[in-house]
């Protein structure tokens, strides 16, 4: 048979064959958009419509290794996203969810089995995505002016380091 490339999410990647499943389940998208609220003296508050909020997204993988897919490895691949703040794209079908990254917001692990070795063999992974805009740079260039700023005074001060 052949194999299907279904998608991957960072280093997972989302696969189905004959030797080989990990694919998403319960898949669920959600999102809305932001709203200020201005309250008024002796009237009603005036909503304003601010843009956009971010996307989020959640799923199931079973991980199981009667499915071709070593449940420890992936497992650390996702405890290492979520813990080190990566970001990365997500595509499924061979098209990215948005335009924009994503990062792991919560990881939950449950309905593990073990064999006689103590070597996992089954778990399930709830994962939540959150959108990650990085469109927004104007702030970042701020920083780095102010961090240079900041770094020309003390050199100045202390004749130069």
């Amino acid at each position: 048979m052949r194999k299907v490339f279904i998608g991957y999410m960072g280093d997972v990647v989302f696969t189905s064959s004959d030797q080989m499943l990990c694919t998403p389940s319960n898949f669920q998208r959600n999102g809305g958009s932001r709203w200020e609220q201005h309250d008024l003296i002796l009237a009603k508050p005036v909503t304003q419509f601010a843009g956009p909020g971010l996307e989020r997204v959640s799923f199931r993988i079973i991980l199981s290794a009667a499915h071709g897919v070593n449940p420890s490895s992936e497992l650390r691949k996702l405890r290492r996203m979520r813990d080190t703040g990566a970001v990365f794209p997500v595509i499924i079908g061979g098209r990215p969810l948005t335009q924009n990254y994503w990062r792991l917001d919560s990881l939950s692990e449950g309905t593990n089995y073990y064999d006689a070795y103590g070597h996992l063999i089954q778990s399930t992974a709830d994962v939540s995505l959150v959108e990650y805009d990085d469109s927004n740079y104007m702030e970042e260039l701020s920083r780095l002016d102010q961090y240079g700023a900041v770094y020309n005074i003390a050199s100045t001060l202390m004749g130069g380091f």
